[in-house]
């Protein structure tokens, strides 16, 4: 299934406990390290590699290899397009546009052809994969209790955020999140979900994926683990990873930057007709 991409923008700088010494502080600091994300950007070209797999599917390189998607991303304002270029669901496309969602099965790098009409549901959810753009959201709730601590590696900190929504009206799970940043990117590294105690997801960002683009730091590289109690003891598991061509990373913060859209009107990229 293909996805529906989530955003926000813009990069946290370098930051300790010591500037985070109230809620309000954390609560800007975790919106902005949320944005390291390529995922999270308002606008965006990106190509994506996506690795997603149930059960004990993981153990099998080959069933993998068959289920990865080559997914090209582009998001403008509150308009988002996500072409299969590689893998099952290619050559399909599927543009979001306000409140309408269309599914075109027939497309290009340009082109969108035999659209069909859905109403949106308004989900900010990857489907197909454990990828929850309303994971981040809840994690940096201004409701939430947040509180900063010091880690023995003096590289990086932790963030604990005890979730005070109501699980069942916000549709969640969880109540307590453990969060771990670099200290001079002002990233994440790994955020780890809990509920009753037991731990339920883990986002892990490896910090020597981290690239600069434009100025901003980026996670090029991020798995996400569905757990039983353990990071190792998973019952799905998705990787994404940004692509390269030529060794450089398929990354354009501007759209008219991506030599695939060259000469081409961004609003044509959303069209149905």
């Amino acid at each position: 299934m293909l996805l529906i991409v989530f955003g926000f923008q813009n990069n946290a700088s370098a930051v300790s406990c010591k500037d985070l010494n109230t809620k309000d502080k954390i609560n800007k600091f975790l919106n902005k390290s949320n944005q390291s994300s390529p995922l999270l950007q308002k606008n965006i070209s990106v190509t994506l590699i996506l690795d997603a797999c149930d059960g004990k599917q993981c153990k099998s390189k080959s069933k993998r290899a068959v289920q990865k998607e080559t997914l090209h991303i582009i998001k403008l304002d509150n308009k988002r397009r996500i072409f299969a270029a590689k893998g099952p669901n290619a050559p399909r496309c599927v543009i979001q546009r306000g409140g309408r969602r269309f599914v075109c099965s027939s497309c290009g790098v340009v082109s969108n052809e035999n659209c069909r009409s859905f109403p949106s549901d308004g989900s900010s959810i990857f489907p197909g994969t454990n990828i929850d753009t309303a994971d981040f959201t809840l994690t940096a709730g201004t409701e939430n209790e947040m509180s900063c601590s010091k880690l023995k590696n003096p590289k990086f900190f932790k963030i604990e955020t005890l979730i005070k929504n109501d699980s069942a009206e916000n549709g969640q799970t969880y109540d307590r999140v453990m969060s771990y940043y670099d200290k001079e990117k002002g990233v994440p590294i790994m955020m780890n979900f809990f509920a009753d105690k037991v731990l339920r997801k883990v986002y892990r960002f490896f910090p020597k994926y981290y690239v600069k683009v434009d100025g901003q730091w980026f996670s090029t590289v991020m798995r996400v683990r569905t757990t039983l109690g353990k990071e190792k003891k998973f019952i799905f598991e998705t990787l994404t990873n940004v692509d390269k061509k030529n060794g450089k990373l398929k990354l354009y913060l501007d759209i008219s930057d991506d030599p695939e859209l060259k000469n081409v009107p961004p609003e044509s990229l959303f069209s149905t007709d």
